[in-house]
């Protein structure tokens, strides 16, 4: 993947270093994991390729000119027949691009999911021209319902048809069909958890009345929904020195989360802290929300914590609202921003699920309270793993860490 890393931007769009990929041409296995399949440039024979720069060759990635094996792509598609549409047919051109969030689960079109847009009005006997771009790093397979569409492959008249075109990361690709057929037309990525999240539209070609659905409106917002449908998630440690876990609920575009450290004694005490926030823009890198925040610890008499402002904490018992925001750093480290209803502010650190190996995972947290973690768990599957932390407040810890 590191050629891949290599490729995104620090915005998150895609750069592909000018190699204008289409139709699969290119060998996605030796861009995206050299590491793995071993170089192009070393697996061809050299003697065809004397007096080339293999650094700056078009073809260092296409198999078929660095190979003997021949691999197919949907440039060498023709149709046995012609396939031209109407020369007459007024021409309808639309542009998408194929957007998402890998770490959230949401895939879209043009940053927007189907909840979250119109349907496409498109007149009978258009030509409806459509330019894909896929500015996300996994393959999208666009599928049409009701009609094939000529993929625009040099091939001319003799366009092939399909009705399913695989999009794989950084590639342009432009299709066509004519729309003579009235009726409401779901085109959408047919991978299906990526349809189900949002990855879709729906042309709506003429004036067409179904008689099994009276209420087109109400039919199209109950497909609407299932696009941006609320999905939880939960875990727990169960520890020997507390219990630590969070629980979220969250959809497209809005996340509740509350976390909680509950110790077994009144010195350790607990904490719950609750968060609602709403992702803003394409990558959903920045998140401002409103939270609240109760926690109780016994301290001494004239025990009290302060933090590197200065700022101090006099209760055992408190309850206090707040503001702020939370932004992904590079190398998905999440940057906390928080002032509560009393003045006291905090800022924190933190990333997860840090890959060590294919079971081991690593993680941290330090914040301004003088508040810091470090924890490893062991993945037995994916609901049950060994997890041990050491945590400023509880101490060193090990236990039993559930995940729904």
């Amino acid at each position: 993947m590191k050629m891949m890393n290599d490729m995104m931007k620090m915005n998150g769009d895609l750069n592909d270093m000018g190699m204008k990929m289409s139709l699969n041409q290119m060998d996605m296995n030796v861009v995206m994991y050299p590491e793995i399949t071993g170089d192009a440039t070393k697996k061809a024979d050299h003697s065809k390729h004397e007096g080339m720069d293999m650094d700056n060759d078009a073809n260092r990635y296409n198999a078929n000119a660095l190979g003997d094996i021949k691999t197919l792509n949907y440039a060498m598609l023709q149709s046995p027949y012609n396939t031209s549409l109407p020369n007459d047919a007024p021409v309808k051109e639309l542009k998408f691009t194929l957007t998402g969030n890998m770490n959230r689960y949401v895939w879209s079109m043009d940053n927007k999911i189907l909840s979250e847009t119109d349907k496409i009005p498109v007149k009978k006997g258009e030509i409806l021209r459509i330019t894909i771009y896929n500015n996300s790093m996994m393959r999208h397979p666009m599928h049409l319902h009701g009609f094939d569409f000529r993929v625009i492959n040099g091939k001319g008249e003799k366009s092939p048809l399909k009705n399913v075109l695989d999009i794989m990361p950084m590639e342009t690709d432009t299709i066509e069909f004519l729309a003579n057929e009235e009726g409401d037309w779901f085109f959408h990525c047919h991978i299906l958890y990526h349809m189900m999240a949002g990855m879709n539209r729906v042309f709506e070609v003429g004036d067409y009345n179904n008689p099994y659905l009276p209420d087109k409106a109400k039919a199209y917002k109950e497909l609407q929904r299932e696009s941006n449908m609320p999905h939880f998630m939960a875990q727990n440690d169960f520890a020997t020195n507390g219990n630590d876990g969070e629980a979220m609920l969250m959809n497209a575009r809005y996340q509740l989360g509350t976390e909680w450290r509950l110790g077994y004694n009144d010195m350790h005490g607990y904490e719950v802290e609750t968060h609602l926030g709403r992702y803003i823009g394409k990558m959903q890198w920045f998140m401002p929300f409103v939270g609240f925040d109760y926690r109780y610890r016994k301290m001494g008499e004239d025990e009290h914590e302060k933090n590197i402002f200065g700022q101090t904490n006099k209760k055992d018992t408190r309850r206090a609202f707040s503001l702020g925001f939370m932004y992904t750093l590079p190398m998905l480290v999440n940057f906390q921003a928080e002032v509560y209803h009393d003045g006291i502010v905090r800022l924190q650190l933190m990333r997860e699920d840090i890959p060590i190996s294919k079971r081991l995972r690593g993680g941290f947290m330090v914040n301004t309270d003088l508040e810091y973690m470090g924890e490893l768990r062991y993945i037995i599957n994916k609901n049950i793993g060994i997890r041990t932390h050491y945590d400023s407040d509880m101490g060193f810890g090990v236990g039993l860490a559930l995940t729904y």
